[in-house]
């Protein structure tokens, strides 16, 4: 590709004949083995969207050619995604240089003028797995899309609401992404549903599918700056490893985590630098533990500065456990360093090094929220230094201490038996400044308390923040092992790490699977009962009802599906009612819109409902595969015994 000197007539095979144009490129199918290179200090206006997929061996490879600056994408206003593949495999994206710009302000409205842009977009559409999509050294720029997860520098994006999909083999490694709305880099899915999983966000297409997690993904070596909201998330996958990345203000336009995962299990974060997020009055800390995480090991980071603290933990209807935070250094993050959201269970922190200077401007230690899902347990704290100027102290809720040192403000723990209060004789607290390497402050001089103070941890990964190795006698507290002549260890017991069952939470009864009828906007041609709401037709709970008005209830009435440009495939509908013999649907014929005109699909349906009670009674329908844009129920009867007649949710399928 040569955007100056190249001829879409030419054969494309060498730098000779080159092909000109974006349009060229994605109006080819490619092939196995296939790379398209271009060249370096080129610039391109527009979506790159090139076809086809490659095989196990033999990507597809996206690169420059020559020397001098990356070659330019530059994103228009046309279109939401600059670099875009969908439904694609076996792609590797090299060396390009990525913008995505709007004229129009930033935006907490995801359905804000700007869009979901992004600068570059993988996306799953009901494909199952696709494999191996490699981004590597993109320097990314300037993507200005509204406050959605769906929006950023980097995004993958499964949506398996009837096929189950999610991405395998996945690395993003060494990209610098700048001034990116909302997120620096964001692995997305609605493949959500288990263990009593409840709503997302509303921009999250809908039904939800299966749980179905993004497997062997890594993300490394990348640089975000200001991002909007997050700097890296991700959710629904399993093994995840983030490590050796750098986010620099975070949180930038609004509240949010700088690091943070959820719906994922066995996830490790290791190696990075979060420092400097702006919003902290809710988030804006620099690593989060969010809902839904089964197994999460957070070791070797180093936070600071961070608006709204060091460590965020959350869960409300789903499971939130197995969370290990070991060797790791937080300085000066403010507002409150731990937060624990919901019911968290079974967090063991330990060996961490935590300053609160006065840059801080005195946070709590810890503090935690109650939800529907209860309060935080099983949070044990081990040789962990709190070194503090100034704090408000901790709510202790859930938590236990022991073998930790607490020096200044209001850091001490009466609780914890074996504590040290003496000065830690650090090297030189508080003297980190950016980056990995800037904290032999923390570093313990020879006549440290905290030398051999410490209780030994099984599985403790067998190195200190500094790389030193595990132990050098009994146990140090805080995050470096002395490396001195020191006693040898006293045979203490060692804390081995009890992970929390995982049993299945209670489901609550809700559609199946593969459901229609959220994609469609649902409206009635009766006025809706002043107490119920039209939406609760298809909000995927049977706890809500929709209900017509009460008095002056005539046939026929009409409630329709509307599923706008989209066309649909159905076979069967469910209507789930309940005080069924009171207020439900007793005739009513099926039609679908073909155009023109209503037509039947299926007509003279009588039901007859069991039940005067809060028992979710189920009617289903089965008619000839239909496809159409639109399909309504012509309610021609209804049990009417207080004058209106209800539907608490309606259901479609194929």
């Amino acid at each position: 590709m040569d955007n100056v000197n190249g001829n879409d007539a030419s054969n494309g095979t060498s730098a000779g004949t080159a092909w000109k144009t974006l349009t060229k490129v994605n109006a080819t199918t490619f092939a196995p083995g296939d790379k398209i290179l271009f060249k370096a200090g080129g610039a391109w206006q527009g979506q790159l969207w090139p076809k086809g997929s490659g095989v196990n061996g033999s990507p597809i490879v996206i690169d420059q050619y020559g020397t001098g600056n990356k070659p330019l994408i530059a994103g228009v206003t046309s279109e939401l995604q600059t670099v875009f593949l969908k439904n694609q495999e076996y792609w590797e994206i090299n060396n390009l240089e990525v913008t995505n710009p709007s004229t129009l302000p930033f935006s907490r409205d995801w359905k804000g003028a700007r869009g979901e842009r992004r600068g570059v977009y993988i996306l799953n559409e009901e494909s199952g797995i696709l494999n191996h999509i490699y981004i590597k050294n993109l320097n990314i720029h300037d993507v200005d899309g509204v406050y959605t997860t769906r929006a950023g520098g980097i995004i993958f994006d499964s949506v398996g609401s009837y096929v189950p999909s999610a991405f395998n083999d996945v690395l993003i490694d060494g990209n610098t992404l700048t001034d990116v709305d909302a997120y620096g880099i964001y692995i997305g899915s609605n493949c959500t549903i288990r263990y009593g999983m409840g709503d997302l966000w509303e921009w999250v297409p809908k039904p939800y599918g299966a749980w179905t997690p993004t497997t062997n993904l890594k993300i490394s070596n990348n640089t975000i700056v200001r991002p909007a909201t997050g700097g890296i998330a991700w959710n629904v996958t399993d093994g995840a490893i983030v490590e050796r990345n750098t986010v620099q203000e975070a949180t930038f336009l609004a509240t949010n985590a700088s690091i943070w995962w959820a719906y994922a299990d066995n996830n490790v974060v290791q190696y990075n630098e979060s420092f400097g997020s702006h919003n902290g009055e809710m988030d804006g800390e620099g690593f989060d533990v969010d809902a839904g995480n089964i197994g999460s090991l957070v070791q070797y980071n180093y936070s600071h500065d961070n608006a709204g603290g060091f460590m965020l933990f959350v869960n409300d209807t789903y499971y939130t456990t197995n969370t290990i935070v070991r060797y790791n250094i937080s300085q000066n993050d403010k507002n409150h360093l731990f937060r624990y959201s919901g019911s968290i269970d079974t967090v063991y922190n330990y060996n961490n090094t935590v300053y609160v200077g006065a840059a801080s401007a005195n946070p709590v230690m810890s503090d935690y929220f109650t939800k529907s899902s209860g309060a935080p347990k099983n949070i044990k704290n081990y040789n962990n230094v709190y070194y503090s100027v100034g704090d408000r102290g901790w709510n202790l809720t859930g938590q236990t201490f022991d073998s930790n040192a607490y020096y200044g403000g209001k850091t001490l723990v009466n609780s914890d038996a074996h504590r040290i209060t003496a000065e830690p004789k650090f090297m030189n607290p508080g003297s980190g400044g950016v980056g990995m390497n800037t904290l032999d402050g923390y570093k313990l001089q020879p006549n440290s308390p905290l030398i051999g103070a410490g209780v030994p941890l099984a599985d403790n990964g067998g190195r200190d923040y500094f790389g030193n190795a595990l132990y050098n006698g009994d146990p140090d507290i805080g995050a470096y092992e002395y490396q001195g002549a020191v006693p040898p260890a006293t045979g203490k017991t060692p804390i081995v790490f009890t992970p929390a069952p995982i049993t299945p939470m209670p489901e609550q009864p809700k559609p199946a699977p593969g459901n229609l009828a959220p994609l469609a906007t649902v409206s009635a041609s009766i006025a809706t009962l002043s107490s119920s709401s039209i939406k609760s037709l298809t909000d995927s709970s049977y706890d809500k009802a929709w209900s017509s008005v009460d008095k002056g209830v005539t046939f026929p009435n009409y409630i329709t599906l509307d599923f706008g440009s989209r066309s649909v495939t159905a076979s069967k509908l469910k209507v789930v009612t309940r005080f069924g013999t009171g207020q439900g649907v007793t005739k009513f014929d099926l039609e679908a819109y073909n155009g023109t005109a209503w037509v039947p699909v299926k007509t003279g349906i009588q039901w007859t409902w069991a039940y005067s009670d809060t028992t979710n009674e189920t009617q289903t329908l089965n008619f000839d595969s239909t496809t159409a844009k639109q399909f309504r129920l012509k309610i021609n009867g209804a049990n009417l015994k207080w004058g209106n007649f209800a539907i608490n949710e309606l259901e479609l399928y194929r």
